[in-house]
């Protein structure tokens, strides 16, 4: 298991998903930005700004579902390998963060869509627990299942290992892990 059961390098994760949440952000940034100086306008029209906003929500759907689908096939190039215990906790973290992410974002663009005067945006509760409450949880996950904790909690060598491997170099590998 590494970078070669990915179909992507970790670099090529890093570049095209932030890249593409950026982008979302700038598109639903710019069309907040449409229908906020609409409202102010006598008989303005928010809809142009509503709906650019709801395109940058659907990019970034569009684009989690990418990285999903990469996860995927990750997944499965490691499924016949035994994983540690730390890293079967931390794949089910993941996967349950990105379906809270996923949730919310689907929320997001249906209260949109239904405009600034829709059911969904003029109820609160719906707000707390469909955009608060799951991206608490979606965060919140890391805390207790930590990324840091669980990739650093592998074995460590014992001293006279270490000794071993300085003075004669490194042992032929006994298909462990």
């Amino acid at each position: 298991m590494g970078p070669t059961s990915s179909p992507l390098t970790p670099k090529m994760y890093l570049l095209i998903f932030c890249t593409c949440d950026v982008l979302s952000l700038v598109v639903q940034a710019i069309g907040g930005g449409l229908a906020s100086s609409a409202s102010s306008e006598v008989n303005g029209d928010t809809k142009p700004g509503t709906d650019t906003m709801v395109a940058g929500i659907v990019f970034q759907l569009a684009s989690i579902t990418v990285f999903v689908y990469f996860f995927f096939i990750f997944l499965k190039r490691v499924r016949s390998q035994v994983l540690p215990r730390n890293l079967k906790i931390l794949v089910l973290a993941a996967c349950f963060s990105v379906v809270m992410i996923y949730i919310r974002s689907i929320y997001r663009a249906v209260e949109l869509l239904q405009g600034w005067d829709g059911y969904l945006i003029t109820h609160q509760v719906y707000f707390v627990v469909l955009d608060g409450a799951l991206m608490v949880a979606a965060v919140g996950v890391f805390n207790v299942f930590n990324p840091g904790w669980l990739l650093t909690s592998t074995p460590k060598r014992p001293e006279s290992e270490a000794m071993e491997l300085r003075d004669n170099g490194p042992r032929k590998s006994q298909g462990s892990f």
